[in-house]
């Protein structure tokens, strides 16, 4: 039996802290306490335990503060930290996990779930470690994932765009990961050791000084697009840029460089453009709302990604690829999925495409254990249906504000479940400004840690 020599027990109950004690105690293990967050960082910072057990629920800062804490000071890198709480949510659970905890143990705890849970912390403690040691010696997957007809034409004309340097077009439902082909293409390009930039379309008119800089009579701020020459710009949802945003990406286009706010001088830059879009740009063309020069440029060499449904046959390879990376980067316990269970997997629409089928499969790891069959997936989707079946349901009686308020709560909800309460993920996915996210939660009275 494999036993770690330093526990830590973080809870603000000093029964539960001593009675923990004594059951560790008796078995050998060398038993550390603290009462409050405070305490437990003086002894993170000084013991190196190997295991924390941390309670979600104390007086001074909660337990997701203090792992968040943890993974910033990596502590993570050498200690299990197994969570506690007496009334947690799946979501909270799911939050735990994504930060890097390895368990979740609801109150009252049992005695011999303690036992068994320390004992498997530490065996999986130091699978995770060969197992990072492993992944250093094996090459980044930067392909599209699968051995259909339709991802290897995809990776033909990824390989191939790559030696260019002309704009590209990037079209495909949400979901379909357009931002990993324009990695892809940025890394397989001579600009792989520049930097690649990220610009959401939907937040250009509020983060346009930081990205471009502004110029005044004083001074003058050059922005953070300035640092990336050399390398791949990446705007994401370029349906949602506006006026200004459709003249910055001209001037890249067809000027290379831009005009900084309060500035007349362009500042020259040397950028490959990439641009993703979920569609739709003829008809906002047609709509006189997106430039025609623009799209008539970037459709030169366009990338239609196709939707999961369309090469549902690549599956088993999507989630021995999702598995490996939860089990690699989150820590989580390897599930064997069934010859049924995928074939379940396979019938399924996949509305969501990768990304769904990401959080199910993360779902599924962290919700069960052994190997995982068809009856497992089948409840797991059907959940999820039920889930979005909020949004097929349309009540009239209210006037139009109040059901947009209600579809905008459905709406934001499903998404932090997703995410696991990930406020910056839902405002990318969402296309919504963080902060602007976060005041719409705060109006439509939703807990990001509690979504309902």
């Amino acid at each position: 039996m494999i036993k770690p020599s330093k526990i830590l027990i973080v809870d603000d109950e000093k029964d539960i802290r001593n009675l923990m004690q004594e059951i560790f105690t008796e078995e050998g293990y060398q038993v550390m306490l603290a009462a409050n967050g405070q305490q437990a960082q003086a002894i993170w910072r000084d013991k190196s335990p190997d295991i924390i057990f941390l309670d979600i629920w104390m007086p001074d800062i909660d337990g997701i503060s203090l792992l968040k804490k943890m993974k910033t000071e990596k502590i993570l890198d050498h200690s299990c930290v197994i969570m506690m709480s007496g009334h947690g949510t799946i979501e909270t659970a799911i939050e735990a996990t994504k930060l890097g905890a390895y368990d979740f143990l609801e109150k009252p705890l049992s005695l011999a779930k303690l036992l068994i849970t320390a004992e498997r912390a530490m065996t999986h403690f130091q699978l995770h470690h060969e197992n990072r040691h492993l992944k250093q010696k094996l090459p980044e997957q930067i392909l599209p994932i699968g051995k259909s007809k339709l991802i290897g034409d995809l990776s033909d004309t990824i390989k191939r765009l790559s030696q260019y340097t002309m704009p590209i077009l990037i079209e495909g439902e949400p979901g379909t990961g357009k931002k990993r082909i324009a990695n892809a293409i940025h890394k397989l390009s001579a600009r792989k050791d520049h930097p690649l930039f990220t610009i959401n379309g939907a937040d250009f008119a509020d983060q346009e000084k930081r990205i471009l800089g502004e110029k005044s009579p004083e001074t003058t701020i050059t922005g953070e697009l300035i640092h990336a020459t050399g390398g791949t710009l990446v705007i994401e949802n370029a349906e949602q840029l506006d006026t200004k945003g459709q003249a910055f990406l001209s001037q890249l286009i067809f000027e290379n460089g831009f005009i900084r706010p309060g500035s007349h001088q362009k500042t020259t830059v040397d950028l490959r453009i990439i641009v993703l879009s979920q569609g739709g740009l003829a008809q906002l063309v047609e709509q006189n709302k997106f430039r025609e020069d623009l799209l008539h440029r970037l459709q030169v060499m366009p990338i239609q990604v196709p939707s999961l449904r369309q090469h549902t046959e690549d599956i088993p390879e999507l989630v021995d690829h999702f598995l490996d990376y939860f089990l690699t980067h989150e820590g989580l316990e390897y599930r064997e999925f069934t010859v049924a269970a995928q074939n379940v997997l396979r019938q399924y629409s996949w509305p969501g495409n990768y990304r769904e089928l990401q959080n199910l499969i993360q779902r599924l790891l962290i919700l069960g254990d052994g190997d995982v069959g068809a009856d497992e997936v089948r409840y797991a989707l059907e959940r999820r249906r039920s889930e979005a079946g909020a949004f097929n349901a349309v009540d009239t009686s209210t006037n139009l504000k109040q059901a947009k308020e209600q579809f905008e709560a459905a709406y934001l909800s499903q998404l932090l479940r997703e995410t696991g309460g990930n406020v910056t993920e839902t405002a990318r996915l969402s296309g919504v400004e963080r902060t602007n996210l976060y005041r719409k939660l705060k109006a439509l009275n939703i807990d990001p840690k509690n979504p309902k």
